[in-house]
């Protein structure tokens, strides 16, 4: 089939690794002037890192990634109240910290390598349902396809989302990682006071093989102070970053300018219909949500993989997009329900559920069954998403099937 890809991120880029590796002609779209990503670090979880595998990429990955074992989170006089350990779901269940440059390195090579063309400064702004093709900013239209797959993220043209921008963002930026302190490069460390304030240091690897290991900082900020911190002195604000977390002086000297940060923003929306006649979306444009469960890459990874297992099961492209739905759909509503559930308790103005966090999160994870649950919730893995897509037979491309699922 001739596809047509919006977006060069890590949904659209997995995408065009699986679907021009089984043999479609695949071109992708991207508004940016030329390849490169935005953002800092993330967590490829073992559900993602099982989609990594599939294109035999995990290897990569592991190279330029960092190995997380666990997930610390205390307040700001060291209680602990988060900890999340991977071990909990099998000896060799873990995360991998990644920069995003190195993920998106390792995906545009593998989107390359499979023959998908690349084509950037064309910015998607709908599409023609006659021609099966996609509009730019300039007037022109894409040549005619057979499928249409919108990785553009939460700010597609093609999904309407009013009031969905949370109203808490974090600035992120990388430094050296602070060997020799008390950050372990295994683990995610983060300190919290109350919910509207919280700052987190994670490993990330290294984005060559003899560069130094790096560590991703991020710190909660309401989108609307993002200007007056902007006004602030690098040095005033730093100091309250301390205040909360001493031990995170080594890597705050690191940074010298307002402009060494990015600025993310989130927002929690689930598209109405993740297919619309031969235009699929994917990842965010399909499921924006919070970075509380460090799902979003994960999500996008698996969504992919699923779209590929789709068409590869099924003759019929109708049958194989309803497919993609019933494969993705029961996980992409878990996740978003457990995401709308904590993301208050950790980014919000509320003064109730961060102290009923404080006082009741210890306690709870001592409860039998609370370990693996915690584990398997960070890991992506309630539901079993990859359960269909790792068993072939499940989805047989038999005609009467195809025609129940439709």
């Amino acid at each position: 089939m001739k596809i047509a890809i919006g977006g060069a991120g890590i949904a659209g880029l997995t995408a065009a690794a699986f679907l021009a590796g089984a043999g479609h002609r695949v071109i992708i779209y991207d508004k940016a002037p030329q390849p490169g990503p935005v953002g800092s670090g993330l967590i490829v979880q073992p559900t993602g890192q099982a989609v990594l595998a599939a294109l035999q990429l995990d290897h990569l990955l592991m190279k330029r990634g960092s190995r997380l074992d666990r997930l610390d989170g205390r307040t700001e006089d060291g209680r602990r109240i988060l900890n999340v350990k991977y071990e909990a779901l099998g000896p060799d269940v873990f995360g991998v910290a990644v920069h995003r440059s190195s993920l998106f390195n390792i995906l545009y090579d593998a989107a390359k390598s499979a023959g998908a063309e690349i084509r950037y400064g064309r910015m998607v702004t709908g599409a023609d349902a006659q021609s099966c093709g996609f509009v730019f900013a300039d007037g022109d239209t894409s040549e005619p396809c057979d499928l249409l797959i919108d990785a553009l993220g939460r700010r597609t043209p093609f999904v309407a989302r009013e009031d969905c921008i949370l109203s808490y963002g974090a600035l992120w930026a990388n430094a050296p990682f602070p060997s020799g302190h008390e950050f372990s490069e295994n683990a995610l460390s983060q300190r919290y006071r109350s919910a509207n304030l919280s700052a987190g240091v994670m490993p990330i690897g290294s984005a060559a093989d003899k560069d130094p290991l790096q560590a991703a900082f991020f710190w909660t900020l309401g989108a609307r102070h993002y200007d007056a911190w902007l006004m602030t002195p690098l040095p005033r604000w730093k100091d309250r970053v301390l205040k909360l977390w001493p031990e995170a002086a080594p890597v705050l000297d690191h940074f010298q300018d307002h402009e060494q940060f990015v600025f993310a923003t989130y927002a929690h929306h689930t598209a109405p219909a993740p297919v619309e006649g031969r235009l699929v979306h994917m990842g965010d444009a399909w499921h924006a949500a919070s970075p509380q469960l460090g799902q979003g890459a994960n999500m996008a990874l698996i969504d992919a993989w699923a779209l590929s297992v789709a068409l590869e099961r099924y003759a019929d492209v109708d049958a194989a997009l309803a497919g993609f739905v019933e494969l993705r759909r029961n996980h992409v509503k878990l996740y978003q329900a457990i995401s709308r559930l904590f993301t208050p308790v950790y980014q919000s103005d509320s003064k109730t559920l961060p102290a009923l966090r404080d006082k009741f999160a210890a306690p709870l994870s001592t409860f039998w069954f609370m370990p693996k649950l915690l584990a398997a919730m960070v890991a992506g893995t309630l539901g079993d998403p990859l359960k269909h897509l790792q068993s072939p037979t499940i989805y047989a491309a038999k005609t009467d099937a195809a025609e129940e699922v439709v």
